[in-house]
């Protein structure tokens, strides 16, 4: 308690004006920085994606838009595909007064473990109107036994 008799953590008004300024000190210092990935800017930023499968092969789409075709890295390892980027901000405007952002900028990574039976030796990748295409034609599925012929 302080000497007014007031408990600044029991007292609504109080405590949510704490906060607020939190949050303003929060949006004050990413702005400073020009960290348009944080919450208060755009949010982060991420690739949302679809697996199907059909008899032949495994498609997966990826959307990420406003992304570039050249700063987009496909990996796979271990079975383990990932895929990383950034979509980086505007950030020729400096002067406006944003009443809605909505727009989410950063750094990406998304990573799933590819069926056993795709081929990643042979896959292909497209993109276009931010979508990223992969396509893993599938392996032949071994049965698990092996023969071996007497001699």
């Amino acid at each position: 308690m302080s000497r007014f008799g007031i408990s600044f953590t029991a007292d609504p008004v109080v405590r949510d004006l704490a906060r607020l300024s939190s949050v303003l000190d929060t949006i004050a210092n990413a702005e400073r920085k020009g960290d348009l990935s944080s919450s208060f800017f755009g949010g982060k930023f991420n690739a949302y994606m679809d697996l199907s499968e059909t008899e032949k092969e495994y498609i997966l789409h990826a959307d990420i838009p406003g992304v570039k075709k050249d700063e987009i890295d496909i990996s796979i390892k271990e079975n383990v595909l990932t895929i990383s980027g950034e979509r980086t901000a505007n950030k020729e405007i400096k002067d406006d007064q944003r009443h809605l952002v909505e727009r989410a900028y950063g750094k990406f990574s998304r990573s799933l473990r590819l069926p056993n039976d795709a081929n990643a030796d042979k896959a292909v990748a497209s993109f276009g109107s931010g979508v990223l295409q992969l396509v893993f034609p599938k392996k032949p599925m071994d049965d698990g036994v092996k023969k071996i012929s007497v001699l």
